[in-house]
């Protein structure tokens, strides 16, 4: 792994925004005592390493309202559980835009 604070900042302030947002989120649907859909989803992610996965499943975990449950390094997917399977589409999204491409350059998959 070659050190690039750059990305390194920029995933750690993406993943504080996103806790921040889901964590309001989360709040809201407890407060309002109304369950909206939870489930399973999958996630395919772009090619990285394994270690670039994990870090991927654990930041995920991380946020509020959603968890990785499994990650197949073959077919490059990861079993999420969400709180409100209502916003999948925006879910997947935002891990995408905000922390696979930057986790992705920091672990990239091995050429072996």
């Amino acid at each position: 792994m070659r050190f690039r604070p750059f990305i390194m900042c920029r995933l750690s302030l993406r993943f504080f925004g996103h806790c921040l947002l889901s964590g309001v989120s989360t709040a809201r649907i407890i407060l309002k005592h109304t369950a909206p859909p939870a489930g399973f989803v999958q996630f395919r992610f772009v090619p990285m390493s394994m270690t670039g996965a994990a870090v991927l499943g654990a930041l995920v975990t991380l946020t509020p309202g959603s968890s990785a449950i499994d990650i197949d390094m073959e077919r490059r997917e990861i079993l999420l559980h969400l709180l409100d399977t209502r916003l999948t589409k925006t879910s997947i999204e935002a891990i995408r835009r905000d922390f696979e491409h930057d986790i992705s350059l920091l672990f990239p998959e091995s050429s072996s």
